[in-house]
């Protein structure tokens, strides 16, 4: 189902990874002027308490801890490959655990569906045959969204932590690294998929 604002629903913040900021209710897509203002305003309250931006994510990396991120992609020549790794990742049931990290929660928006996070194992979100998209949650905090580009022949991962408060920000991001090419490896399997990294 698509929530819409008829219904009583409104959108606070929403992003795209690579580009793009929708902030509030005011425009309803990614927008970069809007944003601006609004960071704008954020520079003006932080400043004002005698702040500096780089002082206040500081602030909030101690209380939440370090969040970082591994993105890319693979090239292909042959599309049906997107369709045998979902396919692989799917046979014999989910899986528990990738690499020795164990699996929280897998959300799979191919078709027909599957997010082992509802209760009734359906997926919120839409599905798609032609689009896949698989989001893998791993009970050490990771998050790994796995999905093709809808434009070219790529193959994109999205892998993201969220370290404890305290743990150095070079911590996580050796953590996360390490988990990236073996969460890679074993989920995609590169070489034997015939994909190139870029």
């Amino acid at each position: 189902p698509v929530i819409s604002r008829d219904e009583g629903y409104r959108s606070i913040f929403c992003y795209e990874e690579a580009i793009g900021f929708c902030c509030g209710g005011v425009i309803f897509d990614k927008d970069g002027i809007s944003a601006m203002a609004v960071f704008a305003q954020l520079a003006c309250n932080v400043y004002s308490r005698g702040l500096t931006l780089a002082s206040h994510l500081q602030t909030l990396y101690d209380k939440y801890g370090e969040f970082v991120s591994n993105n890319g992609y693979y090239i292909y020549e042959d599309k049906m490959v997107v369709f045998e790794i979902f396919d692989r990742i799917r046979r014999n049931g989910y899986p528990r655990a990738v690499g020795g990290y164990d699996v929280e929660f897998i959300r799979d928006l191919g078709d027909p569906g599957y997010d082992s996070g509802q209760p009734d194992n359906r997926p919120v979100l839409p599905t798609s045959a032609s689009s896949p998209m698989m989001t893998i949650s791993f009970k050490n905090g990771c998050v790994a969204q796995l999905r093709p580009s809808g434009t070219e022949p790529k193959f994109k991962y999205y892998l993201e932590m969220r370290g404890r408060p305290g743990v150095p920000r070079r911590e996580v991001e050796a953590d996360l690294l390490l988990m990236s090419d073996i969460i890679l490896e074993e989920l995609l399997k590169p070489s034997q998929s015939g994909l190139v990294k870029v």
